[in-house]
């Protein structure tokens, strides 16, 4: 049962944060769940795949996703930078949330890769909403489906 309980999966509160202090994670504004969102991609991106595979590897570890629509494409004009598009926004709701998924990403691409922004999809309204290092925009918007 104390293992069950220490697992990243069932831990909460002060059991999760001792857990965060092993890998090097402080916790800061997440909540539970999200912060076992941060632990997973921070043992992911440990493993030091920096492939276009290893990247979507740590985004489908990190949510315990099928990451089946998730793509990192190159940029037209930039051959050393990379975008995530079709994330469901649903994964990270806040903008804090978005922004460190950004951070771990770009912790876990190849150096000299720039990782220049993160799409995130709202499908229940129609919305793609982009992170850039400090700042985001929303690039569409259709209302309700």
């Amino acid at each position: 049962m104390i293992e069950s309980y220490r697992d990243i999966n069932n831990a909460k509160g002060e059991v999760l944060d001792r857990l965060g202090e092993k890998y090097g994670q402080s916790r800061g504004q997440a909540d539970d769940d999200f912060y076992r969102i941060m632990l997973k991609s921070k043992i992911a991106s440990r493993r030091g795949d920096a492939t276009v595979n290893g990247i979507i590897r740590t985004i489908q570890n990190a949510f315990n996703i099928e990451p089946k629509n998730i793509r990192v494409e190159p940029l037209e004009n930039e051959p050393l930078a990379i975008r995530i598009v079709d994330i469901p926004i649903e994964l990270a709701k806040t903008p804090w949330q978005q922004k460190y998924l950004l951070k771990r990403v770009e912790e876990t691409s190849a150096a000299g890769i720039r990782v220049d922004q993160i799409r995130f999809v709202d499908t229940s309204w129609n919305t793609v909403k982009v992170v850039y290092g400090t700042r985001s925009a929303i690039i569409s918007v259709n209302g309700p489906k």
